[in-house]
């Protein structure tokens, strides 16, 4: 068959490199890229001129889209710049999207391609209105004021690409479903309810009873959490507030070894006492009963105040407890804060400073990784469970001693029995290997 035959429909010719063989199609298949555009028959031929190895030939055949429904033109941008925005997520850095300026056709890409997986209407509605508010994107008042949806879209996508960009459009879409639920007189009743500006004012009884706050301030080992518990054992009714199961546990084993009936409150096991004249609590800071009468209350390691994850526990019973006496214990770095915190509460503040008891040295050597060199009564500190025990194993190897092991996910009466294995000097028990949990009130 010659090309010039009168008989053969118009071609094009396309070169075949980087396509695949015709050998995989067979003559009247069809490849569709799209339901508007034409199919496309793929045919050999011979060419005799032209360096090609294999030319195809395409013969147009468009199909009757008489039945198919058309899709809505989209609002906003044109294909162009959505083509390059979907683009983004397969590659682009999101330095060279805001660098480029094509960070708002990535969000509105986004925005649209959540709402076809979605397929609720009342999204689609807020991600049209979402692509109006940042259609005209070039313009100078967008990016010198540039609105609150866009700031915290951008951030999102910057921060946590494409995961936190989805969850922050649906935070958005809820958010506004939600709204229109209130009236305008709801929303600022509903806005002042989650105003925590002011945590002061978060526990309105408990700012009827003037406290007295003191503050116990020192290294470890200098006696501050002794002198609080002393306080604390004097008193009627009391609460211990500790920052480890262990911590509780440990005050409360030695309440009830005094004669005071006490509880025992944390995440994982409650022990009540059945008398109920029962006024003594020891509790994990995070379930302190803040809604308690009580005449004395304890608060340890306060310095966790600032923790990320675990402060609001400490800020909580802090500002909550019902206590006419609390006995704060930590370092001497809070002083600052709970000045400030104990003049906004109104409560009067006295301040305890001590030194440590025993004096603490730095080796000027180190092991050099002899355990053979280390000798009764020393404790080396490993920062995971797994090289706790892989130490332990290796120091009985060569010391022919036997290790006491403590380390935060010990049972409480596990962890006590094997700091006081290795408090008793009395037995075989010489080496304590630990995790940093020794460093919060761990007696030994």
């Amino acid at each position: 068959m010659s090309l010039l035959d009168p008989g053969m429909p118009k071609v094009h010719r396309i070169a075949a490199p980087g396509l695949l063989p015709f050998a995989k199609f067979k003559s009247r298949d069809f490849i569709h890229s799209s339901t508007q555009w034409p199919s496309v028959l793929f045919a050999p031929c011979r060419v005799a001129d032209g360096p090609q190895t294999s030319v195809w030939l395409a013969q147009s055949r468009r199909r009757s889209t008489a039945n198919i429904p058309q899709r809505k033109p989209r609002i906003g941008f044109s294909n162009r710049d959505r083509g390059r925005a979907r683009a983004a997520f397969n590659g682009i850095s999101v330095r060279q999207g805001l660098k480029n300026e094509k960070i708002i056709p990535i969000l509105v890409a986004r925005l649209e391609l959540l709402a076809e997986e979605l397929m609720d209407v009342e999204f689609t509605k807020f991600a049209q209105q979402i692509t109006m508010t940042l259609r005209d994107w070039k313009s100078p008042n967008l990016k010198q004021h540039p609105p609150p949806i866009f700031v915290n879209l951008r951030k999102a996508y910057v921060d946590r690409g494409q995961g936190g960009l989805d969850a922050q459009i649906k935070f958005a879409y809820h958010g506004a479903v939600a709204n229109r639920s209130f009236s305008a007189s709801g929303l600022d009743t509903q806005a002042k309810l989650a105003d925590l500006r002011y945590p002061v004012e978060w526990y309105p009884v408990t700012r009827t009873v003037q406290r007295e706050i003191h503050l116990h301030v020192g290294p470890t080992n200098s006696g501050k959490t002794y002198h609080a518990l002393k306080r604390l054992e004097q008193a009627e009714s009391g609460i211990y507030a500790g920052p480890l199961r262990l911590l509780a546990h440990e005050v409360y084993t030695r309440l009830n070894a005094n004669g005071k009936a006490c509880n025992l409150i944390t995440g994982d096991e409650r022990q009540i006492n059945q008398d109920q004249n029962v006024m003594m609590s020891s509790c994990t800071v995070e379930m302190v009963p803040i809604n308690t009468d009580v005449e004395v209350a304890v608060i340890d390691e306060i310095q966790m105040i600032g923790h990320d994850e675990r402060g609001w526990a400490w800020t909580q019973a802090l500002l909550g407890l019902q206590a006419k006496e609390i006995h704060l214990c930590g370092e001497e770095r809070t002083v600052p804060l709970i000045r400030e915190l104990a003049a906004a509460m109104g409560d009067k503040l006295e301040i305890h400073h001590y030194e440590r008891l025993s004096p603490l040295k730095t080796m000027t050597t180190s092991l050099h990784g002899q355990l053979g060199t280390l000798r009764k009564g020393d404790c080396v500190v490993v920062f995971s469970r797994l090289g706790i025990h892989a130490l332990r194993k290796e120091i009985e190897k060569t010391t022919k001693k036997r290790v006491a092991v403590v380390y935060g996910s010990l049972p409480p009466d596990t962890r006590a029995q094997q700091a006081k294995l290795f408090n008793d000097p009395n037995n075989d028990y010489d080496i304590l290997v630990a995790s940093d949990a020794i460093g919060m009130g761990l007696n030994l």
